[in-house]
């Protein structure tokens, strides 16, 4: 029926141009990102309970809300946080493909049950249950250089003029500013003055709360149905002040005699900031951190575009004098970087594919029909991505650069087929292609199937790995199945067009014109002319060559790849030149074949081709005396199965490996107890050293909050180290960690470390590895729980295999138990509440009624003098009123005791734990990091400890051998298939047999280069396993066709290896060509192009070396198996359905 192509050319034109349309309307809409969405979704609960200790925060929040929360349905596991600044955040990870909103409303439910549970403050300041958007988008920082502009001006000027505008940006899932300066009223007590007024906190709460109010007068002359009158009146009362100087007027007290105590006699008011927890700079001057986050599905960088278009539309219209903003971190960089060097490999992949193809083939003609096949195949591809709900990322890329040397397969096998009955049966190129197109549709047909077919079970892989297998797996099918359209409609179209018959020997088109143009005018002489003529556009070529080098844009991005210097532009350009003279001089010779053996691309072209004829006739010779040889063939696939074995047991293993993403997180840990000033000194300290460094942009730096779980303690700091763009720097981002390493030891009294982005947006803040060290005993010891980790982490800091290990549990931080002593308090009148709340107001902090103002709502912090909460001793000279109206010291019925306890207490999945930060050593795979935990975990732990993971240390973790079962099903559904096309269950042995030796490859050149088994590699290997089988199958299925023709299955093998020797090889080397720019990739993305490309150069390189001699052999011994033996037979014992019928 494919034929019928070659009666109707416009319409096999078009199906490929509505294609290429089709895939090129889907680039414009297609989402892009660094990776497919793979994070698993999670849902926030945030609690905020002002003054209490992160101890009173679990006892008497935390631990209800995580009972309620505990197995919501697909939930994987659950983290909590409380810090003794009064704040909880828990985390619920869903499993992945769990609906988000859903996820939201079934824990929202569970916190609605248990609402009336908790203490009446945190639920007055409100529980803010949402979606938890994991992606990190980018770091804005809002600066100025005027020095009269602090950080809380430029807090509440970013959240009123650019955090709103930010936050209406579809995209944006996640908008906030660091800290928490927004404006307050600080309402700041004098105790001493209150003492002599005889006036406590709730006096000075009860007078806010009295007179800062809002009033509902209501409306005079409202109607009533039952009288009217002509106007109405609305009443108003602006009874909540908004000024400090109205705060200070408020009444605290007044006697008939018309003394009045006023609020600013026991107190100063200004407006100032809600909380000073936290100091944000960049490069030395204040500023205000805004912090984005993705929505899931969108497009990364279209949502960073309209970001920065946002802000910088703001700053030309609003920005005051000195104010200025600057992008500290930007997932764009690295995800454009990358993409861009995936699509330099593209391109440089095609051009290495076409390259190999022409030294194949011969003929430029002959070249162009496959290269055609694959711009079609590509971009069509884009169009089903679409549909399939895809988006352009790193592994669909991937999977577009390794699909080029596949979806050219099926166009040379056409066009090599064309040639082979070109010259056997000297045929015009109409003729030869209506035969070949009769002759190979259904093996093409079958070869799309079965590439497509190891890849269909992989699309049913759950779980992250699962979405990476998935997208990598329906890219690979559907360029492959679009490839099968083109080299059954367009390809064989382009063949009877193009393709000129063998004893055409007269020049066409311009250059036939012009040469016959050069003889009429020269006549014998014509030969100088043509030589002459070849110099000139020789040299114009070279011409053109040496100008567009020197084109800015083009000089970039060829600067990428090699330094373009003046020398090397013109030793290119004179290459370049010299070539074309020679060509031209070729060309103006016609097409004879004696005539282009005379130029030096026909003469390397010639000897090629006579070299890969002599290489095929040795190959046939060698065939002939192994083939039967059974106990080789056996001997060779157990060896190179064994060394699978020995290979993997030292192949390091991983998940997905870290890359250098362009920036550094370095995080600082003061002592216990530090202040936020101190710390930020320290902060400021590797500030200066990161400065010092070539390879470093910029360095911000935020005290008082640390960015691997998100929490906030005066003894943390992050700086964020933003480095050069790859190509400006020679050192990577590791060597750059293990220099700062090394200068950080100058800074005294301070821990540091250095991590790198997360491999996957989304799975945790940091890269690395994430480990939780439980405490099951469930004896609430947490002095136990802090020696246990102490040990712990001095036994993995003697592994080789870690390094950077950190963790923020520390159960000595500074504390002060109140002790009360009841019975005096209740013999002096006074109420342990009253006691207690008045203490939670003067020290803690609380806050009551509130005002409006820039169009924002503020809070009232009621709070003492700092002069007054510095020291423990100043909790001597503070007095509540008892019940007779008296001041009564706390020292008479209260004192404190100093011990140690935590600041900060984390819990995953209900136990209390320490979480612990890491990353490989240098040489070492995130799989071998796991495993050397789990031994340590098993080694040291006492009984009653236990470990568990987050993020994506979790899937990995867990994952197992999930790589075995994914191969073993590929390798299972491919031998179904063949089955089912031989109509034999041993003739696909002889298929799956051979993979071994590409195996077997691809592990041995991963281990040369230092690379690991990892997703990737896992990719790679799917991806192979089609490949080699199609090799396989091409030699088979043409040794079956000539036992049927009634060879014997020995010359059967030899001929099907003969015939096929010469496409395997130029398919397969023009696969291996299209990945050499992978194999080499330098700068973003470069682990993963170079684990995926060795893996598929390795296998192809040794399968397709060694298989051509070893699938013979194989064949021979199944065929012979298979001989004879049938499913069916009819009554005169006659095969019904069987592979082979012997010939009478």
């Amino acid at each position: 029926m494919f034929e019928k192509f070659l009666h109707r050319p416009a319409l096999a034109i078009v199906i490929s141009l509505l294609i290429l349309f089709m895939g090129g309307l889907a680039i414009n809409v297609l989402p892009i990102s660094q990776f497919p969405s793979v994070a698993p979704p999670s849902v926030r609960v945030s609690v905020s309970y002002p003054g209490a200790s992160a101890k009173i925060l679990i006892d008497s929040t935390m631990v209800i809300l995580e009972q309620a929360i505990n197995g919501v349905p697909n939930m994987r596991y659950m983290l909590s946080d409380a810090t003794s600044a009064g704040e909880g955040t828990i985390q619920v990870i869903f499993e992945p493909g769990t609906d988000p909103d859903v996820a939201v409303m079934n824990v929202n439910n569970r916190v609605q049950m248990v609402k009336n549970n908790l203490p009446p403050i945190v639920e007055r300041e409100g529980i803010i249950v949402m979606q938890n958007m994991s992606s990190m988008l980018m770091y804005v920082n809002v600066f100025s250089t005027d020095e009269s502009v602090d950080q809380n001006y430029l807090y509440n000027y970013s959240t009123v003029n650019i955090l709103n505008e930010i936050k209406r940006i579809p995209g944006v899932g996640f908008a906030s500013i660091l800290g928490n300066r927004s404006y307050a009223m600080r309402v700041e007590l004098d105790l001493d003055r209150m003492r002599a007024y005889h006036v406590d906190a709730e006096d000075v709460m009860e007078a806010l709360a009295d007179q800062s109010m809002i009033g509902t007068p209501g409306r005079l002359g409202q109607a009533t149905g039952t009288t009217s009158q002509t106007l109405e009146y609305v009443l108003t009362w602006v009874g909540r002040y908004t000024t400090p100087e109205e705060y200070e007027q408020i009444i605290l007290r007044a006697s008939p005699e018309g003394e009045i105590l006023r609020l600013t006699d026991v107190a100063t008011i200004s407006l100032g900031s809600s909380f000073y927890d936290l100091y944000s700079d960049i490069d030395g001057l204040p500023a205000a951190a805004i912090v984005l986050k993705q929505t899931p599905g969108s497009n990364a960088a279209d949502v960073i575009e309209q970001v920065k278009a946002k802000v910088e539309d703001i700053k030309a219209k609003q920005f005051p004098p000195g104010m200025d903003y600057a992008v500290t971190y930007d997932v764009s960089n690295f995800l454009d970087a990358s993409i861009e060097k995936v699509l330099h490999t593209l391109f440089e992949a095609f051009i290495l594919v076409s390259l190999v193809v022409y030294l194949f083939l011969g003929d430029f003609r002959s070249t162009l029909i496959p290269t055609l096949a694959v711009p079609v195949s590509l971009i069509g591809t884009f169009f089903f991505m679409l549909m399939f709900g895809m988006s352009i990322n790193l592994i669909t890329l991937f999977a577009l650069v390794l699909a080029i040397g596949v979806v050219v397969d099926d166009a040379i096998v056409v066009v090599e087929a064309v040639h082979e009955k070109m010259h056997a049966k000297h045929l015009g190129p109409y003729q030869a292609t209506q035969e070949v197109v009769q002759e190979i549709s259904g093996a093409i047909i079958a070869i799309t199937l079965v590439m497509t077919a190891v890849f269909i079970p992989v699309t049913f892989m759950t779980g992250p790995v699962g979405v990476f297998y998935r997208q990598f797996a329906l890219t690979m099918a559907m360029a492959i199945v679009i490839s099968g359209v083109v080299a059954l409609s367009l390809t064989p179209v382009l063949c009877a067009m193009i393709l000129k018959p063998l004893d055409d020997n007269v020049q066409r088109g311009i250059l036939g014109l012009l040469n016959r143009g050069i003889q009429k005018v020269a006549g014998r002489y014509a030969f100088v002319l043509r030589a002459l003529v070849s110099l000139l556009l020789g040299i114009a070529v070279g011409t053109g060559v040496h100008f567009l080098l020197h084109i800015e844009l083009v000089h970039e991005v060829l600067s990428e790849q090699m330094e373009l210097t003046d020398t090397r532009i013109d030793i290119i350009a004179g290459v370049v030149a010299l070539l074309a003279v020679f060509s031209f001089r070729a060309a103006f010779s016609g097409f004879d074949g004696g005539a282009k053996k005379r130029s030096p691309i026909g003469l390397f072209l010639h000897g090629f081709d006579r070299g890969v004829e002599s290489v095929t006739g040795g190959y046939a010779r060698v065939l002939r005396h192994i083939i039967s040889r059974r106990v080789v063939t056996i001997a060779v696939i157990a060896v190179f199965g064994y060394g699978i074995l020995v290979v993997n047991q030292v192949l390091p293993t991983g998940f997905i490996p870290l890359e250098d993403q362009g920036m550094i997180y370095g995080i600082v840990q003061t002592p216990p107890g530090s202040t936020l000033e101190y710390t930020n000194s320290k902060c400021h300290e590797l500030q200066s050293i990161c400065k010092q460094m070539d390879e470093v942009t910029s360095v911000s730096s935020i005290a008082g909050y640390e960015v691997l779980t998100e929490g906030r303690g005066s003894n943390a700091g992050t700086c964020i180290i933003n480095l050069k763009p790859w190509a400006d720097r020679e050192l990577t981002s590791r060597e750059i960690i293990e220099e700062l390493e090394e200068r950080g030891t100058d800074i005294a009294n301070v821990k540091l470390e250095f991590f790198e982005p997360p491999a996957v947006p989304g799975f945790g803040a940091a890269g690395g590895f994430s480990v939780n060290l439980l405490d099951k005993t469930n004896s609430g010891d947490y002095a136990a729980l802090g020696q246990v980790t102490d040990e712990f982490m001095a036994a993995l800091s003697k592994r080789p295999e870690l390094k950077g290990l950190f963790t923020f549990f520390a159960a000595n931080y500074p504390q002060y138990e109140v002790i009360i002593d009841n019975d005096v308090a209740m013999q002096k009148g006074v109420s342990i509440k009253d006691a207690m709340a008045n203490l939670s107001i003067v020290i803690g902090s609380t806050w009551e009624q509130g005002f409006v103002r820039f169009g924002q709502f503020y809070k009232v912090y009621v709070q003492a003098q700092p002069k007054f909460r510095r020291y423990p001793e100043d909790l001597d000279n503070m007095f509540v009123k008892n019940e007779d109206g008296e001041m009564v010291p706390y020292s008479a019925f209260m004192r404190i005791e100093k011990k140690q306890g935590l600041n900060e207490i984390s819990r995953y999945n209900l136990y209390p734990t320490a979480p612990i930060q890491g990353a490989p050593a240098s040489g070492y795979s995130s799989g071998e990091a796991i495993a050397a935990i789990k031994q340590v975990a098993e080694e040291t732990l006492p009984n009653g400890f236990d470990i568990d993971w987050q993020g994506l240390s979790y899937d990995e973790a867990k994952s197992g051998n999930t790589a075995v079962y994914i191969f073993l099903i590929v390798v299972i559904f491919v031998y179904m298939v063949l089955v089912g096309q031989y109509e034999s269950f041993l003739i696909p042995l002889a298929v799956l047999t051979s993979l071994p030796v590409g195996i077997f490859g691809s592990f041995a050149f991963l281990q040369s280069m230092g690379l690991a088994n990892d997703v990737y590699c896992q990719i790679g290997l799917v991806m192979l396993v089609g490949l080699l089988g199609k090799n396989a199958i091409l030699i088979i299925e043409f040794a079956v066709q000539r036992r049927q023709e009634g060879l014997s299955i020995m010359e059967a093998g030899i001929e099907g290896g003969k015939l096929r020797f010469r496409p395997i090889l130029m398919t397969s080397f023009a696969f291996i060509a299209g990945l050499i720019p992978l194999v080499r990739a330098t700068g973003p993305g470069a682990i993963g192009n170079r684990t995926i490309g060795t893996t598929a150069v390795g296998g192809m390189l040794l399968g397709t070396l060694v298989g051509v001699l070893v699938i013979p052999g194989l064949y021979y011994l199944f065929a012979k198996m298979a001989d004879g033996r049938t499913l069916i037979r009819d009554e005169h014992d006659q095969p019904l359905s069987e592979i082979f019928e012997r010939e009478h």
